[in-house]
């Protein structure tokens, strides 16, 4: 495939997502996220199901606002600052250096160095689009009186267990999220100092090409 179309080839950032998680996903973020979720998940499954529970459904609920509340901050606080920061590196990065990058082939999942950097870059901003979109959402609807909190609780009358265990999922899959947030954090400084590297050193081979082709053309006249 011709690398014009290849780094073309993705039309929605959705498709820019799922290309994205299989060739920049770091494992320690996943395993940081999953063990969160299934820590807390465990305990509030026993403490839901333990007769002398120690959280009620009430607090539970509570602390899903508060990671809704916290996330809200988070996100909204930060992700200025990553697009900020990635704009200023898109712009001040010669597009020569971004063409040679382009045409080189990473060894992860047949994409170039070009879009293993930027999909690095992206993977980050999807997530933290998505998780502000879902604490909007449980702000808007689950607060207190609102209609999603009356439905809860007219539900919870009939079937408290799939209410009560249906909240500890959502509390702890909240609560794994942030974390992965939190890592993906650590994953975007670590990226951007990695893809100054590299535009460094590609930069210098792109000037070392330019003054060869420049002796050689003043070696033919």
């Amino acid at each position: 495939m011709n690398w014009k179309d290849r780094i073309t080839a993705e039309k929605s950032l959705f498709q820019v997502y799922i290309k994205a998680r299989r060739v920049a996903t770091a494992r320690s973020n996943t395993r940081v996220a999953w063990s969160v979720f299934s820590i807390l998940g465990i305990v509030f499954a026993v403490n839901a199901y333990s007769d002398y529970p120690i959280a009620s459904y009430g607090s539970i609920i509570a602390t899903i606002r508060r990671i809704a509340e916290t996330g809200f901050s988070l996100t909204t606080s930060i992700l200025g600052f990553l697009i900020a920061g990635f704009a200023i590196f898109a712009s001040i990065t010669k597009p020569e250096v971004f063409v040679m990058l382009a045409k080189l082939n990473h060894k992860k999942g047949g994409i170039s160095r070009l879009q293993f950097i930027f999909f690095n870059f992206l993977i980050v901003f999807v997530h933290y689009l998505a998780f502000l979109s879902v604490c909007i959402m449980v702000k808007l609807l689950l607060y207190s009186g609102g209609p999603l909190a009356g439905g809860i609780r007219i539900i919870h009358e009939y079937s408290k267990d799939i209410i009560e265990y249906s909240s500890v999922a959502v509390l702890a899959s909240g609560a794994g999220w942030l974390a992965f947030l939190l890592m993906l954090l650590k994953s975007f400084i670590w990226n951007m100092y990695q893809a100054v590297l590299v535009t460094i050193v590609t930069g210098d081979e792109v000037q070392r090409i330019e003054n060869d082709s420049r002796r050689q053309s003043g070696a033919g006249d």
